[in-house]
Protein backbone atom coordinates (compact mmCIF):
# COMPACT_ATOMS: atom_id res chain seq x y z
CA UNK A 1 0.00 0.00 0.00
CA UNK A 2 1.83 2.96 -1.19
CA UNK A 3 0.41 6.49 0.74
CA UNK A 4 0.46 10.00 -1.40
CA UNK A 5 3.13 12.17 0.06
CA UNK A 6 0.80 15.18 -0.56
CA UNK A 7 -1.76 14.42 2.23
CA UNK A 8 0.46 13.92 4.94
CA UNK A 9 2.38 16.87 3.97
CA UNK A 10 2.49 19.46 6.23
CA UNK A 11 0.49 21.82 4.66
CA UNK A 12 -2.24 19.26 4.41
CA UNK A 13 -1.66 18.44 8.32
CA UNK A 14 -2.31 21.99 9.30
CA UNK A 15 -5.43 22.56 7.22
CA UNK A 16 -6.86 18.89 8.48
CA UNK A 17 -5.76 20.40 12.40
CA UNK A 18 -7.78 23.82 11.60
CA UNK A 19 -10.74 22.02 10.29
CA UNK A 20 -11.20 19.78 13.51
CA UNK A 21 -10.42 23.34 15.23
CA UNK A 22 -13.06 24.71 14.10
CA UNK A 23 -15.72 21.39 14.74
CA UNK A 24 -14.57 21.66 17.98
CA UNK A 25 -15.24 25.31 18.67
CA UNK A 26 -18.75 24.43 16.96
CA UNK A 27 -19.65 22.02 19.09
CA UNK A 28 -18.58 23.58 22.65
CA UNK A 29 -20.62 26.48 21.06
CA UNK A 30 -23.52 24.40 20.18
CA UNK A 31 -22.97 22.79 23.98
CA UNK A 32 -22.75 26.41 25.74
CA UNK A 33 -26.57 27.31 23.29
CA UNK A 34 -27.81 24.39 24.78
CA UNK A 35 -26.98 24.24 28.24
CA UNK A 36 -28.05 28.22 28.31
CA UNK A 37 -31.42 27.00 27.23
CA UNK A 38 -31.59 24.35 29.60
CA UNK A 39 -31.24 26.83 32.19
CA UNK A 40 -33.65 29.42 30.85
CA UNK A 41 -36.11 26.41 30.79
CA UNK A 42 -35.20 25.67 34.40
CA UNK A 43 -35.31 28.83 35.45
CA UNK A 44 -39.12 29.56 33.89
CA UNK A 45 -40.07 26.17 35.79
CA UNK A 46 -38.61 27.18 39.26
CA UNK A 47 -40.52 30.44 38.74
CA UNK A 48 -43.93 28.66 37.74
CA UNK A 49 -43.35 26.23 40.76
CA UNK A 50 -42.65 29.26 43.20
CA UNK A 51 -45.87 31.20 41.80
CA UNK A 52 -48.12 27.90 42.02
CA UNK A 53 -46.66 27.25 45.80
CA UNK A 54 -48.05 31.07 46.39
CA UNK A 55 -51.23 30.12 44.80
CA UNK A 56 -51.62 27.23 47.01
CA UNK A 57 -50.84 29.08 49.86
CA UNK A 58 -53.65 31.39 49.14
CA UNK A 59 -55.90 28.58 48.53
CA UNK A 60 -55.38 27.81 51.81
CA UNK A 61 -56.02 31.32 53.39
CA UNK A 62 -59.40 31.62 51.63
CA UNK A 63 -60.45 28.14 52.74
CA UNK A 64 -59.77 29.47 56.34
CA UNK A 65 -61.74 32.41 55.99
CA UNK A 66 -64.47 31.29 54.38
CA UNK A 67 -64.48 28.39 57.22
CA UNK A 68 -64.52 30.90 59.29
CA UNK A 69 -67.30 33.29 57.89
CA UNK A 70 -65.07 36.42 57.16
CA UNK A 71 -65.70 37.89 53.73
CA UNK A 72 -61.96 38.36 52.19
CA UNK A 73 -63.01 41.50 50.53
CA UNK A 74 -64.08 43.18 53.26
CA UNK A 75 -61.46 42.31 55.69
CA UNK A 76 -58.24 42.60 53.65
CA UNK A 77 -59.22 45.16 50.54
CA UNK A 78 -61.73 47.29 52.49
CA UNK A 79 -60.56 46.84 55.84
CA UNK A 80 -63.82 46.71 57.00
CA UNK A 81 -65.17 44.41 59.37
CA UNK A 82 -68.92 45.79 59.65
CA UNK A 83 -70.31 44.34 57.13
CA UNK A 84 -73.16 41.73 57.33
CA UNK A 85 -73.34 38.90 54.65
CA UNK A 86 -74.95 35.42 54.80
CA UNK A 87 -72.78 32.94 54.91
CA UNK A 88 -73.71 31.71 51.22
CA UNK A 89 -72.75 35.34 50.18
CA UNK A 90 -69.25 35.43 52.08
CA UNK A 91 -68.37 31.91 50.42
CA UNK A 92 -69.60 33.22 47.30
CA UNK A 93 -67.72 36.14 47.26
CA UNK A 94 -64.56 34.48 48.48
CA UNK A 95 -64.84 31.78 45.46
CA UNK A 96 -64.78 34.67 43.24
CA UNK A 97 -61.70 36.39 44.76
CA UNK A 98 -59.92 32.98 44.87
CA UNK A 99 -60.42 32.14 41.09
CA UNK A 100 -59.01 35.71 40.37
CA UNK A 101 -56.01 34.45 42.09
CA UNK A 102 -56.27 30.94 40.33
CA UNK A 103 -56.98 32.68 36.57
CA UNK A 104 -53.59 35.12 37.70
CA UNK A 105 -51.43 32.08 37.70
CA UNK A 106 -52.99 30.25 34.71
CA UNK A 107 -52.43 33.92 32.82
CA UNK A 108 -48.48 33.63 34.31
CA UNK A 109 -47.72 29.83 33.70
CA UNK A 110 -49.27 31.02 29.98
CA UNK A 111 -46.96 33.80 29.45
CA UNK A 112 -43.94 31.45 30.31
CA UNK A 113 -45.17 28.58 27.92
CA UNK A 114 -46.23 26.23 30.34
CA UNK A 115 -49.91 25.88 29.30
CA UNK A 116 -50.91 24.54 25.53
CA UNK A 117 -53.02 26.47 23.41
CA UNK A 118 -55.95 23.85 23.74
CA UNK A 119 -55.94 24.16 27.92
CA UNK A 120 -55.55 27.89 27.62
CA UNK A 121 -58.58 28.79 25.24
CA UNK A 122 -61.05 27.52 27.54
CA UNK A 123 -59.05 29.15 30.70
CA UNK A 124 -60.08 32.20 28.16
CA UNK A 125 -63.67 31.04 28.38
CA UNK A 126 -63.74 30.74 32.23
CA UNK A 127 -62.47 34.39 32.53
CA UNK A 128 -64.89 36.07 30.50
CA UNK A 129 -67.41 34.14 32.18
CA UNK A 130 -66.45 35.80 36.04
CA UNK A 131 -65.40 38.83 34.29
CA UNK A 132 -69.36 38.62 33.06
CA UNK A 133 -70.50 37.96 36.55
CA UNK A 134 -72.19 41.28 36.98
CA UNK A 135 -73.18 41.00 40.72
CA UNK A 136 -69.41 40.50 41.60
CA UNK A 137 -67.88 42.95 39.13
CA UNK A 138 -67.50 45.37 41.69
CA UNK A 139 -65.10 43.17 43.56
CA UNK A 140 -62.87 42.34 40.46
CA UNK A 141 -62.92 46.60 40.05
CA UNK A 142 -61.76 46.26 43.10
CA UNK A 143 -59.09 43.52 42.58
CA UNK A 144 -57.76 44.18 39.57
CA UNK A 145 -55.45 47.34 40.63
CA UNK A 146 -53.23 44.59 41.99
CA UNK A 147 -53.34 42.17 39.23
CA UNK A 148 -50.41 42.35 36.20
CA UNK A 149 -51.66 45.07 33.58
CA UNK A 150 -51.35 42.58 31.24
CA UNK A 151 -53.59 39.82 32.08
CA UNK A 152 -56.53 43.23 33.27
CA UNK A 153 -55.77 44.28 29.40
CA UNK A 154 -56.76 40.89 28.67
CA UNK A 155 -59.84 40.26 30.75
CA UNK A 156 -61.36 43.82 29.63
CA UNK A 157 -61.17 43.00 26.16
CA UNK A 158 -64.12 40.70 26.62
CA UNK A 159 -66.86 41.89 25.63
CA UNK A 160 -68.75 43.49 28.74
CA UNK A 161 -72.16 41.78 29.43
CA UNK A 162 -72.25 44.06 32.41
CA UNK A 163 -73.31 47.88 31.10
CA UNK A 164 -76.49 46.26 29.25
Amino acid sequence: MIMNKSFLSLNNLEKISGLFQVIGVLGVMASLIFVGLELRQTQKIALARTQQERSNGIYANFDALTTAGIDWQSAIIDNNMDYVFSKNLIARRNTYHMSWFLFENDYFQYTQGLLDDSIWNAKLKAFESWYNTCDLRPLYLSRSKFMPAGFVTLIESFPDRCTR
